[in-house]
């Protein structure tokens, strides 16, 4: 598959959290009648789910503890 040189969306990582981003935001293109995800390009150096999403939500998880991180989190997703 060639890569298109212009994209509206672009997605960089193909684990849980960047096919998710993916995923949601078609369906809300699709609901607000601005698309249908086909401007939506993920991209991911090693390929799907190839990387260390389950390392990375330890992460993203233990910084709900912190007050300001967890109120950035809540707005985020």
């Amino acid at each position: 598959m060639a890569i298109p040189s212009h994209v509206k969306y672009l997605i960089i990582g193909a684990g849980i959290h960047g096919l998710s981003t993916a995923y949601h935001l078609a369906q809300q293109l699709k609901a607000q009648g601005k698309g249908d995800g086909k401007d939506i390009l993920v991209v991911d150096k090693s390929g799907i789910a190839a990387g260390a999403s389950g390392i990375a939500c330890g992460v993203v998880r233990n910084n709900y503890f912190q007050p300001a991180m967890r109120e950035l989190m809540a707005h985020s997703v």
